[in-house]
């Protein structure tokens, strides 16, 4: 079965995964969304399909791992709310010096490692999916993560001085 046979064939399941979706708690909208992040790990993943088994299935395997991303992106970031909303009113009120020295120093970084700094730290994504959206291998991640660190040590160091 060719790359474009299997892409056709799983848009034929495009109602079945959205009431999936759906049955799990998902709303509409969100469901879209999940169905979309779907087909791009579908074909990301197309070449580990093998015809002896049902399309559905491995479809249907590929929707609930979506799924279950999802929810540990939305639990990290209720997490981090529950943080943010746990600060007092004065403490929102007050300008951590500490605080606006990490983003002065964050904002002297080149673009490159503001980014990967940002993605990495302040976004707490998996170096896997920071390398997908950078279009970078995981190693150049790792190395700019390592390198902005450095860099803001040296930053900080010289600001000391």
């Amino acid at each position: 079965m060719s790359n474009d046979d299997i892409l056709e064939q799983a848009r034929t399941f495009e109602k079945n995964l959205l009431n999936f979706f759906e049955r799990l708690g998902v709303s509409y909208h969100e469901g879209e969304d999940l169905l979309q992040e779907t087909y791009l790990r579908l074909w990301k993943y197309r070449d580990q399909y093998k015809p002896t088994a049902k399309l559905s299935t491995f479809l249907f395997t590929i929707a609930r791992q979506v799924r279950i991303d999802a929810l540990r992106r939305r639990t990290r970031r209720e997490r981090r709310e529950d943080i943010w909303m746990k600060e007092s009113p004065s403490r929102i009120a007050y300008h951590d010096p500490l605080r606006e020295d990490v983003r002065w120093a964050i904002s002297k970084l080149p673009d490159t490692l503001r980014e990967t700094i940002e993605l990495a730290v302040f976004q707490e994504l998996p170096y896997a999916d920071i390398a997908q959206i950078l279009d970078i291998p995981v190693g150049t991640v790792k190395s700019r993560v390592s390198n902005a660190l450095k860099k803001l040590k040296e930053i900080f160091d010289d600001k000391g001085s």
